[in-house]
């Protein structure tokens, strides 16, 4: 097994869904590799995390008696089944129960987190914490202009937005930095701000949501992902065929303030040269597409 391979199968490993044997390839491929060693103990911190903030959200909780309503209605619709041999209407209402009490649990979990924490949002806060916090074990940064020659032309866009000094409401924002970086299979332009003695990491990336081959119209209504994790909140907004994040530790109110002054404009420059380099894109998109991406975000 290889890095790549690793990657591709990581997050299978540490749910247990994989076969005793690719299990076993695994364990060897990470006694000889350092890096992916690293990875695999960032992506369990980040997926213990999540855990431990779902368990201690009340909202997310069963009833305290479920547990005990649900074996007596299990119970009394297999007494049911068992005297007439054949699955009762009782039994049938039951599993109607248990599949609307799983919906009702999943709108629950929809309406208190916004967005889920994705794959997307994972790899920026692994980013985040691998580069900016200075915890880097696993690859070395290139130049933007080098990134942009090499994987993606968009990156140049990061040479000079957003501005060295941002002002906002909340005080300035300072680059720090600026480069191309990977985590997991996923890479990132990245540049490193300071704001208010918090470290913030702003990503540009493809959007893991576009159809293939379009370039959707901007989506700038700041999106936070799901509750935070590792401490870290993520913040995105669309445009064109990427994403813009903003990683940090501030709260999710703040991140979202400061997505918007931050990240927006870079946004904007995104889509603008988009549109100098392919002006039919835009004018070529299909509406239906549009609605399905606005329906699939829920606006």
């Amino acid at each position: 097994m290889n890095c790549r391979d690793f990657r591709d199968v990581a997050d299978s490993f540490l749910s247990d869904e994989l076969l005793t044997e690719t299990n076993h390839e695994i364990l060897q491929h990470l006694d000889t590799c350092p890096s992916c060693r690293a990875e695999m103990a960032i992506r369990r911190e980040l997926r213990g995390s999540l855990q431990a903030a779902f368990d201690r959200a009340p909202d997310l909780q069963p009833p305290p008696d479920f547990a005990a309503r649900l074996r007596e209605r299990t119970r009394l619709a297999a007494a049911d089944a068992g005297r007439d041999g054949s699955f009762s209407r009782r039994w049938l209402m039951l599993a109607a129960g248990v599949l609307l009490t799983a919906g009702l649990a999943g709108a629950i979990v929809r309406n208190r987190v916004t967005t889920p924490v994705d794959a997307l949002a994972r790899d920026a806060i692994g980013d985040h914490w691998n580069c900016a916090l200075k915890n880097r074990k696993v690859r070395t940064p290139v130049p933007l202009e080098e990134a942009a020659q090499r994987f993606d032309s968009v990156y140049r866009v990061l040479l000079k937005a957003p501005p060295d000094e941002v002002s906002t409401p909340g005080g300035p924002v300072r680059v720090v930095d600026r480069h191309s970086c990977v985590f997991g299979t996923r890479r990132f332009g990245h540049v490193i701000l300071e704001y208010r003695q918090h470290v913030v990491s702003l990503l540009v990336t493809t959007d893991d949501e576009r159809p293939d081959g379009v370039a959707l119209p901007p989506d700038v209504a700041p999106q936070l992902h799901g509750a935070a994790v590792s401490g870290l909140s993520v913040a995105s907004v669309r445009g064109g065929r990427h994403a813009v994040l903003l990683v940090s530790d501030l709260d999710g109110r703040e991140l979202t303030q400061l997505s918007t002054t931050v990240s927006v404009p870079v946004v904007n420059q995104l889509v603008s040269g988009l549109t100098r380099v392919a002006p039919t894109a835009l004018a070529t998109l299909d509406p239906s597409m549009v609605l399905d991406r606005l329906l699939r975000r829920g606006m």
